[in-house]
């Protein structure tokens, strides 16, 4: 039986914002990210709003989809950038490809960024000769505002990007073979505003199948539930994004049903933690 959709409704004070961002202009592989904030929506009214933490019912608002343009970069990144800035915090962005967590940086400016992700997404170029891209924003953010990063998850890179991370001085847990304990040191060395970027490629293509660039050996569900459940309670981040998804690969919804849980996942650690 369909639920009433009440996650999606005008918001409130003090309720977590959502908002899509609804960009495809830079995918090197499998294209369909654009796709992702309509097919969560078609699917979140059939999902029980039951999370670690309990009942995630009408902790969600939604303020629809910022007004992108198709291929147009730049623009795209500054329309999402004033967004965000008038928006105000605490919000859960739903991507699209992951370089609209660039523009969300560009207007937040936090002092820590986490990264969850298959990729470092570090690249100079990607692909050759192009610099703006969903495998360059990361460097791109680093160069442009220097903020401290944590990356957990990241499986499948170049050697140059893995030089950039030790040069920057950012905090990698590597692979899907993680305990509680490296998280737990990645956390400690957090500090100041954090901002939590989930992309998700980090689960293993049997797990997700519906993204643009799958890389074989990732993490599970349970995992990821976890280990979002330890980054949003112990950092209370302002902001947090899940990009990615790409709908046009996914199959019988399997990757659509986990990006809806994993939104009110969020939803509820981020008001169990007083964000």
């Amino acid at each position: 039986m369909q639920r009433n959709n009440v996650y999606m409704r005008t918001c409130r004070d003090q309720e977590v914002k959502l908002f899509g961002a609804p960009m495809e202009d830079t995918v090197s592989f499998r294209p369909g990210t654009r796709f992702a904030p309509q097919r969560v929506r078609f699917v979140m009214p059939y999902i029980e709003p039951t999370t670690l933490l309990g009942s995630a019912e009408r902790l969600l608002c939604d303020m629809g989809d910022v007004n992108l343009l198709r291929g147009a970069v730049e623009e795209n990144l500054a329309r999402l950038k004033r967004f965000v800035e008038g928006v105000g915090t605490p919000f859960i962005m739903l991507g699209g490809e992951h370089t609209v967590t660039l523009a969300a940086l560009e207007a937040l400016r936090p002092d820590t960024y986490v990264h969850v992700d298959a990729h470092f997404d570090l690249r100079d170029e990607w692909p050759p000769g192009q610099k703006l891209s969903h495998a360059t924003f990361l460097r791109r953010a680093h160069e442009r505002l220097g903020f401290y990063a944590i990356v957990v998850g990241v499986r499948a890179y170049g050697d140059e990007e893995y030089t950039y991370a030790n040069g920057a001085g950012f905090f990698v847990v590597e692979g899907s073979n993680f305990g509680r304990d490296a998280i737990a040191d990645a956390v400690s060395t957090a500090s100041g505003r954090v901002y939590v970027s989930i992309d998700v490629d980090v689960l293993d293509p049997s797990q997700a199948p519906g993204v643009g660039v799958p890389e074989a050996g990732g993490i599970s569900y349970s995992v990821l539930e976890s280990l979002v459940a330890d980054l949003v309670l112990s950092l209370k981040p302002i902001a947090v994004d899940i990009v990615e998804f790409s709908p046009l690969n996914d199959v019988s919804d399997i990757t659509a049903v986990k990006v809806s849980r994993l939104l009110l996942h969020v939803a509820k650690l981020m008001k169990c933690a007083g964000v």
